[in-house]
């Protein structure tokens, strides 16, 4: 990984650190949310996981994900879901 992208890392690491972030597990259609994990313990999953949504989730005591389910960041499954359409919507353009 470049400095440039651990500076980043590091630094969505804080900022979901001082917004109080959970991790949010939905479905592959976005219309369902299937759990939320503390934000500690799921960086923590998702990097000895190589990045792996399902595995992460398993580390985490949540099995039977189903194929494409995405893990979201907010303080709410709502926020979370509202941040990813945002980002989403910016990228079409």
């Amino acid at each position: 990984m470049t400095k440039r992208k651990q500076s980043r890392s590091r630094d969505q690491k804080d900022l979901r650190r001082r917004h109080n972030e959970r991790a949010f597990l939905f479905d592959k259609d976005l219309s369902s949310c299937l759990g939320d994990i503390d934000r500690d313990e799921w960086e923590f999953a998702i990097s000895i996981s190589g990045g792996d949504v399902a595995a992460a989730a398993r580390e985490c005591g949540i099995s039977d994900l189903p194929r494409g389910a995405k893990a979201l960041w907010g303080r709410s499954a709502e926020e979370a879901l509202g941040t990813y359409r945002r980002w989403q919507k910016k990228r079409r353009r």
